[in-house]
């Protein structure tokens, strides 16, 4: 049994610009913040969005 964890995604705001960026996280390490969106929806769904084509790769 693999002790790896299923990658996630979480929109943050890098800065107090008002900006979202996402930043996906695969077996507990955090990768760089991509971005920027408009809304925390939108870097999330983009986000989902690389992290389906990375598995599919």
């Amino acid at each position: 049994m693999s002790d790896a964890t299923e990658p996630t995604v979480k929109a943050v705001q890098k800065n107090d610009d008002g900006n979202w960026y996402y930043v996906v996280t695969k077996d507990g390490v955090e990768g760089p913040k991509v971005g920027p969106y408009d809304t925390e929806e939108e870097a999330i769904a983009d986000g989902e969005e690389s992290l389906a084509e990375d598995d599919i790769a």
